[in-house]
């Protein structure tokens, strides 16, 4: 070996710029694990609200009487969450003046990844109840 070569390797071996290089790219899969399944779960989260306003907006068009029956909400709420799934089933029922509309979504097309599994399986439940105004 050349002496130029073994200072060259000398300086490298005690030179400290850029050793927190391997920590980052030890722990970098990591946090972008925890932020995908926080994406996730925030996403399921954001679209439970909109399906609430969905049902709460079907419940509202047949208390004023918008829609004509259970079954015309039923659609309503289907063809209004179709875009996020169309794999939701929808329960209405009117008793004694009150409207109560229920439906249950696969969590796994909530999802915005989808690259963990943790989450399939479970089905949110999103159940509104309005009085009838007729």
């Amino acid at each position: 070996m050349s002496l130029r070569f073994v200072g060259y390797f000398k300086r490298f071996r005690r030179d400290e710029r850029g050793s927190a290089t391997i920590e980052a790219v030890l722990w970098l899969p990591l946090f972008v694990i925890f932020f995908v399944m926080i994406a996730d779960v925030s996403l399921v989260f954001f679209r439970q609200t909109e399906v609430l306003r969905v049902v709460q907006d079907g419940n509202r068009a047949l208390s004023v009487g918008r829609l004509a029956g259970a079954a015309e909400v039923e659609q309503f709420v289907k063809d209004r969450i179709a875009p996020m799934t169309t794999r939701a089933q929808v329960t209405t029922t009117v008793d004694s003046g009150v409207i109560d509309t229920r439906a249950l979504v696969p969590v796994e097309d909530l999802v915005a990844v989808g690259m963990f599994n943790f989450l399939n399986g479970y089905d949110i439940a999103v159940q509104s109840s309005h009085y009838v105004e007729w």
